[in-house]
């Protein structure tokens, strides 16, 4: 069983989904001496928060290899689900844009629940994004921290890069 939080707005429990994801089918948790699977590599199974990246360390990547070939005559590995909804490949700044341009969606207010703390500046769909981050500000407009943009947005200065997990990297 694996467990995560969502609140369905911001797709901010993706992250943990994927772990909890990982962990089920196998995946060990980094904590390893060996090189590349260590807490401090921040693979996807190291550290149990959002600051990991999506990938899986050697270690991880074994385990769960070993565990398919330990199982692979249970019927779950060789069934052909059937699709319920169609999947358009929507990712979540193109799900989010119509509510983050109109004002609808603040995503410093929805990742930061916690803290009186809006975007500083008003979303725009024709700006691209230069770092990945979206930064907050507190009701005196003072920047207090930051959230990361929406994963698929596009960024940097070249094209070809979107931003996926605060990170501007090449995608297409």
């Amino acid at each position: 069983m694996g467990m995560f939080y969502d609140d369905g707005k911001s797709f901010f429990g993706v992250h943990a989904l994927s772990r909890e994801l990982a962990f089920l089918m196998g995946a060990t948790r980094d904590n390893h001496t060996y090189e590349g699977c260590r807490r401090k590599d921040g693979y996807l199974t190291s550290l149990l928060d959002d600051t990991t990246m999506f990938r899986l360390s050697h270690c991880a990547k074994s385990a769960v290899y070993q565990y398919f070939l330990e199982n692979q005559n249970y019927n779950c590995w060789n069934d052909t689900p059937k699709l319920i909804i169609k999947n358009n490949w929507t990712l979540p700044s193109q799900y989010l844009e119509e509510y983050l341009t109109d004002g609808r969606l603040d995503l410093c207010k929805a990742q930061l629940f916690y803290l009186d703390l809006e975007t500083c500046t008003k979303y725009t769909a024709h700006r691209r994004s230069s770092s990945c981050r979206v930064f907050c500000c507190d009701e005196d407009k003072v920047r207090s921290g930051y959230v990361v943009e929406a994963d698929g947005r596009e960024c940097g200065w070249r094209w070809k890069k979107m931003c996926i997990h605060g990170e501007c990297v090449d995608f297409y």
